[in-house]
This record gives structure tokens, C-alpha cells and sequence, in this order.
């Protein structure tokens, strides 16, 4: 019979270690590498000669829920400045489609949006309900480090999210 028994101590030092790590997520200290820095700046309104501007990026979701996995596809818009110091990505998803446009923005809250080599979460890109020219607003993040051409390719890229 083996009697190994744990040093009292260890047990409050693992427990103390990872609550040090969730609170390093938590403040993000920890972060994907492969997700360009940036920063949510606010919105911007987007006129009808403005919105000839944004490229649409359509793309799938899947959103899990106890009813089980319930899949679509929408189109977000977006649009990448260059000529600031710091680039600008703005986008905006149409809120059209019922409860399928509210399941494809929890869907986009952890996407991943493709520029290039670059990717930037997608978590700007702000629902609205309203068309272009008549009170909608465009969600907009800058980055930090990187400055992708303004036509590079774009594409949204997640896994499954909970409902």
C-alpha cells in the first residue's frame, strides 16, 4: 500500500497559481498572438455615399443552445481606412433576419475578422436596424501595430458559440 501524502501547503499554492492565471486572462495580460492589437474606438455615422465604401463579408455561423446546434449565414460590412496614422477597420451587420441576425451578432461577439494575414476580432462590427444614410452607425477598431492594404482580402472566421 503506498502512503504518499501531499505537503499541506501545496494545495493553497495551486489554488493561488490559478486564480493568478484567470486573473491574468481576465485583465488580458494573456492574449491570442495570432489576433492583431487594436482598440474599439466608438462608431461613426455611414451616409449612402459612404456605404459604397464598405466590402461585404458574408460568412456562416453555428450558435449551440440546449434545442441543439442551429447553423446560417448573414453578411457583415466593412471597410478599412488607411489614410490616418493608425489604420481604421469600420463594419456593421443588418439586423434583417429576426432572431437569426441576433444569433449570427453572438456569433461575430467571438469571431475572428481575416485581413490579409492579419486577424482582428470581430467584435466591433456593430448590429443596426437601420440602412445606410438613415441613422446607421458603423462599429470601428484601430490597430495598433499592423497596417493592412485597403484591399486586402477579408473574411470571418469562428468556431460554434453558446447561445
Amino acid at each position: 500500500m503506498n502512503n504518499f501524502r501531499l505537503p499541506r501547503w501545496v494545495i493553497p499554492v495551486v489554488f493561488a497559481g490559478l486564480a493568478a492565471f484567470g486573473l491574468a486572462v481576465w485583465l488580458g495580460w494573456i492574449r491570442d498572438p495570432t489576433v492583431a492589437k487594436s482598440d474599439y474606438v466608438g462608431t461613426i455615422d455611414v451616409s449612402a455615399g459612404d456605404a459604397r465604401l464598405y466590402r461585404p463579408v458574408p460568412f456562416d455561423w453555428t450558435v449551440d443552445s440546449r434545442a441543439g446546434s442551429i447553423k446560417g449565414s448573414d453578411t457583415a460590412y466593412v471597410r478599412i481606412d488607411t489614410s490616418g496614422e493608425l489604420p481604421l477597420i469600420c463594419g456593421w451587420l443588418r439586423l434583417d433576419k429576426g432572431g437569426a441576425s441576433l444569433r449570427a451578432t453572438r456569433w461575430l461577439s467571438e469571431a475572428r475578422l481575416k485581413v490579409g494575414d492579419l486577424r482582428v476580432a470581430a467584435l466591433f462590427i456593430a448590429p443596426t436596424d437601420k440602412p445606410p444614410g438613415d441613422g446607421l452607425n458603423a462599429g470601428c477598431a484601430r490597430l495598433l501595430e499592423d497596417k493592412p492594404s485597403p484591399n486586402a482580402p477579408l473574411s470571418l472566421e469562428g468556431h460554434a458559440v453558446r447561445e
